[in-house]
């Protein structure tokens, strides 16, 4: 940022910075000068094309080159900003709390058309989020189905914290619960057998990768958020051993998972009955989302 002197205009400014976090190996690195920017100088990132001839001097220059060190040393620039974008809305994030990506909204897309398909409205329909962190998938899903609701869990108290402030701003906190504990255990018994819905974005990643992972990921994201045990699959097998449980019969699961993991999630959930198991490609035409149903289904249609 040496050249980024005190009279750089708007546009001169996205130039120069754009190249300096392009050579730190930032990825899409105009849009992160554009959003940290347009941050500072408190505009829309449109504003800030319409005001491309503006100088950025004093105090508001000063900021703006301290988050661009931020974002440069390997800071998300989620965390920067303190919010991300999902499935068009704002969300809160906060450190300690896994940021969420933006693959996820295909696991939302899937989890809504299982709760809410077109040909079948479910009355009242019952979904569990296990690993909620931010809240966003569970909160997506009780704005994208009016009548859902939704019981969220995490081990962190920080994100059953981050979920219940998200879901009280976004307007769904009448229809999200949290609740502090490991996976299914902090839910109320009753429960049981009544579920329609099981979703999760759990941690996949091998633990021997995680420190080869990019700093925002390695050193930004919690651990537990990350680490799938020695495969990457300890969670998977967790949650098939127990998820026939909780579902009703023919109620489903849908969880995202690394693009390389598909077969092996596949496999781990046929071997514990579940039925009807895809494997759901995302945009990028990589593997990253298994959806199946409780098998309990089939013995209820005869």
């Amino acid at each position: 940022m040496k050249n980024a002197g005190p009279n750089k205009t708007i546009r001169e400014l996205i130039r120069v910075t754009t190249e300096y976090l392009e050579g730190k190996g930032v990825e899409s690195a105009k849009l992160n000068t554009e959003r940290l920017l347009a941050d500072v100088l408190g505009l829309s990132r449109i504003e800030l094309f319409f005001q491309h001839d503006r100088p950025v001097l004093g105090a508001e220059l000063d900021q703006f080159r301290i988050l661009v060190r931020r974002r440069a040393q390997g800071e998300p620039l989620q965390q920067i900003l303190g919010e991300t974008e999902f499935y068009s809305r704002t969300f809160k994030v906060e450190p300690g709390v896994f940021i969420p990506r933006p693959e996820t909204e295909r696991l939302v897309e899937e989890a809504v058309n299982l709760v809410a398909p077109p040909d079948r409205r479910l009355l009242a329909p019952v979904a569990v989020e296990i690993g909620c962190g931010t809240g966003i998938i569970g909160i997506s899903l009780a704005l994208e189905v009016p009548r859902l609701i939704v019981h969220a869990t995490d081990i962190n108290p920080a994100a059953v914290n981050l979920t219940k402030h998200n879901a009280h701003t976004l307007g769904a906190e009448a229809r999200v619960m949290v609740r502090e504990g490991n996976r299914f255990d902090p839910l109320p018994s009753h429960l049981k057998g009544t579920v329609d819905l099981v979703v999760s974005n759990p941690p996949y990643v091998r633990a021997a990768e995680i420190p080869g992972l990019a700093t925002e990921v390695s050193v930004h994201d919690p651990i537990e958020a990350l680490d799938g045990g020695e495969d990457g699959l300890v969670f998977y097998r967790a949650l098939a051993s127990t998820v026939g449980a909780w579902l009703r019969p023919g109620g489903h699961v849908a969880v995202e998972i690394g693009d390389e993991q598909g077969q092996d999630v596949e496999d781990i959930f046929a071997a514990s009955g579940l039925e009807d198991i895809r494997v759901i490609r995302d945009y990028a035409d990589r593997d990253r989302v298994v959806t199946a149903r409780s098998a309990a289904a089939e013995e209820n249609r005869g």
